[in-house]
């Protein structure tokens, strides 16, 4: 394994449980790290769509007191590869899927956000065996019947939407409550040098996407962590989530938004900590 901050790639694993996912010949090696005490039940974190694993630095710290931390880059994120296209949640899933196996991972906490809560609600449904518990954090059902997603859809295809103005990513990247400033920076930053073709892949994906189907087949105790001042998944998303999922708690942040992981990281850590440890 890796130690904190030394990036590494998965190596693919050829066994039974790979190959049976869908999709697993076309996933790729996703950039990854892993911090923590060996030992220690393991966290398995899926960033939202347009962001990578430093979305969650802001949680971590805490987290690795009492779990071994394991937080990748979902492709074209981050430090992982960005191929022409495979950006559905489900064959997400299948990428994240050969680090479970690269790393012989068992008894995972499954933790996804946004477009990575869709991934690890994929992943859960088919991967049983190793995801026991399951945590998504404003995760839309079907982002496409969503008015404010639709509207950057539409608007990551207009010849003039890049390269990104300072105006749009301040306002892709704020937050209802205050955040470092050097957390904030890397989040900028990482919005600016994002390929055009990721942003438009993934709202491709986003606008046809519905996971309500694979819900279903969700067994796991599922935490739905839910920022109250999202200004981009309305309540009907969260209440079919909560709906559709059998064995599903709902916990509402009054102070959160969209990222409650950054917003109010200590209230996260806690009910991570709850329901996890």
């Amino acid at each position: 394994m890796q130690d904190h901050d030394t990036p590494a790639t998965a190596r693919p694993h050829a066994g039974e449980s790979a190959a049976r996912h869908p999709r697993s010949e076309t996933a790729v090696d996703l950039a990854y790290e892993v911090s923590g005490a060996p030992g220690k039940p393991v966290l398995l974190l899926v960033h939202g769509g347009t962001a990578s694993r430093r979305a969650w630095d802001l949680v971590t710290p805490a987290l690795r007191a009492a779990f071994r931390v394991v937080a990748v880059d979902l492709r074209g994120h981050g430090q992982s590869p960005a191929p022409a296209d495979g950006y559905s949640a489900l064959q997400l899933s299948a990428d994240v899927s050969r680090i479970v196996d690269a790393l012989a991972l068992t008894e995972v906490t499954l933790v996804g956000h946004s477009l990575g809560g869709m991934t690890a609600a994929c992943l859960a449904a088919h991967r049983s065996d190793v995801v026991r518990r399951l945590v998504l954090v404003n995760t839309p059902v079907a982002p496409g019947a969503v008015e404010a997603l639709a509207s950057v859809m539409q608007r990551v295809h207009r010849p003039d939407f890049f390269p990104l103005t300072p105006a749009f990513i301040e306002e892709w990247a704020s937050h209802p409550r205050p955040v470092p400033a050097s957390f904030l920076a890397d989040q900028r930053a990482h919005l600016a040098a994002l390929p055009q073709a990721v942003w438009q892949q993934t709202f491709d994906e986003l606008a046809k996407a519905d996971i309500g189907a694979v819900l279903a087949h969700i067994a796991q105790p599922t935490l739905i962590l839910w920022g109250a001042r999202d200004r981009l998944l309305d309540t009907a998303q969260r209440d079919r989530l909560h709906a559709a999922i059998a064995n599903a708690r709902l916990v509402v942040i009054d102070d959160a938004g969209h990222n409650p992981s950054s917003a109010t990281p200590e209230r996260v850590v806690a009910e991570i900590r709850s329901f996890a440890g």
